[in-house]
């Protein structure tokens, strides 16, 4: 089996990989901050690598790159900060990650209302979303969210579960 020219000169791009034996299998995560990273190269990753975690900010990744991560194998933590192409249309594939238990879509354009609406992935034990500035009803969508997914942790306007000292925070429900 042989590369297409398309996804050749995407894995060259990102990894400098010419042979489709190159290409790992296997990841043990994948970051990207400011970076590359877009929706050809979640399509491919969800083609050839299973990873378990992944750390995307500020990057080209869109909605339809959220549509290719609901394929990557075995993936158990995803962060998508700082995207404001991603909106409440990955909802619905948030809701097919059976794997996923961490999901961290803060400063994304998907607010505490979007997911209220429709998230439902029992595999969650922490989410973390932004407030929109004037929202109202946190607490009644906050108390949604914890009847609907009970096993989540939901966290609001922070990135991760203890602050810069180590001391944990409290989630919001």
């Amino acid at each position: 089996m042989k590369l297409s020219k398309e996804e050749k000169k995407c894995w060259q791009r990102h990894y400098r990989i010419e042979k489709l034996q190159d290409i790992p299998t296997e990841m043990s995560g994948f970051s990207s901050i400011d970076g590359d990273a877009d929706d050809e190269l979640m399509f491919y990753f969800a083609k050839r690598v299973s990873i378990p975690e992944m750390y995307l900010k500020c990057t080209d990744v869109t909605d339809e790159g959220v549509k290719h991560i609901s394929s990557i194998r075995n993936l158990k933590e995803l962060t998508i900060a700082d995207h404001i192409n991603v909106t409440k249309a990955s909802i619905p594939y948030f809701n097919e990650m059976r794997h996923l238990e961490s999901l961290n879509i803060i400063h994304s354009e998907i607010t505490l209302s979007d997911l209220c609406e429709s998230l439902n992935n029992q595999n969650l034990k922490t989410l973390f979303v932004s407030s929109e500035e004037n929202e109202e009803n946190i607490v009644e969508k906050g108390f949604i969210l914890k009847e609907r997914m009970p096993k989540c942790d939901v966290y609001l306007d922070t990135y991760f579960v203890t602050d810069g000292s180590g001391n944990p925070e409290t989630p919001i429900f």
